[in-house]
């Protein structure tokens, strides 16, 4: 909602998508509030004929489409012994598979103008593969490979491909997965589980504000420079920057501590969270 209202404040033709027009009160009001004109689109990214209806209706109302940014998402977290299979489908249906829906849909309208943007919210956790979070990062990570691929496809086009790698947000997607996180003092993955959800938890309460993504969007589709990639919290660097210093088997041994002091003093020594 935050990029929507941002850029239609910006004096954007905007057309925002979601699931169910049902929740569409809140954004009505927001943009009330900020004397700002938003269209609203019902657009089930894990369907193909939402998607392609939704994309229909824009070409025939605009007749092209400029820029497209895939922002649906969904982030469960958990083992991946204890992650089931439908929760694992259910992730990239959404995050991968919706965010492909959404492109191969647009891209024709995209090629016959010769131009357009196409923005991919990817996420740091496409670097940075907590305990608990695997599939979570399995989909950014694939999202922004599958993105890489695309953009060298589509540059003889004039199209462009943008992708966005927020570390900590605070959104509703947060919160439903802090509340989805089982956390069992049973379990044999109790020290990974309680170590994580710390890590979302103080995310949480000092992640960045969903505006600051929006700026950092707004910028991106604009850059001269025409970057391919975007890291746009102030913890995003130093958590991809921290995990790419280390070898892949310092990573792995991370999960040897079972004390919360030991852990995330390794933590913090590995890692600047902004």
């Amino acid at each position: 909602m935050a990029t929507a209202l941002h850029l239609a404040a910006r004096g954007q033709k905007v057309y925002a998508s979601m699931q169910s027009l049902d929740k569409r009160q809140s954004l009505i009001d927001e943009a009330a509030a900020r004397r700002v004109s938003v269209e609203l689109l019902a657009l089930d990214v894990d369907h193909e004929e939402s998607v392609q209806s939704a994309v229909a209706e824009v070409l025939q109302r605009e007749g092209r489409i400029d820029v497209c940014i895939n922002n649906a998402g969904i982030a469960l977290m958990g083992t991946i012994e204890r992650s089931d299979e439908s929760t694992v489908k259910a992730m990239f249906e959404t995050n991968f598979f919706g965010a492909l829906r959404v492109t191969r849909a647009v891209l024709p309208a995209m090629r016959d103008q010769r131009a357009g943007t196409i923005v991919n919210i990817s996420s740091a956790a496409g670097h940075v593969a907590l305990p608990c979070l695997g599939i979570y990062s399995a989909t950014k990570a694939a999202l922004g490979v599958a993105s890489e691929s695309l953009a060298s496809e589509v540059y003889p086009f004039g199209i462009r491909i943008v992708v966005i790698e927020p570390g900590f947000v605070v959104t509703p997607i947060l919160r439903r997965g802090l509340e989805s996180f089982q956390i069992d003092e049973r379990s044999p993955y109790f020290d990974a589980e309680r170590h994580t959800y710390a890590i979302f938890a103080q995310g949480e309460q000092t992640g960045s504000d969903p505006q600051v993504v929006a700026e950092a969007i707004e910028a991106a589709i604009d850059d001269p420079e025409r970057r391919f990639r975007y890291r746009v919290t102030p913890d995003a660097p130093g958590l991809i920057g921290g995990r790419a210093r280390m070898t892949d088997e310092d990573w792995v041994a991370m999960g040897r501590h079972s004390s919360d002091e030991a852990y995330f003093t390794e933590f913090a020594a590995r890692f600047s969270m902004g």
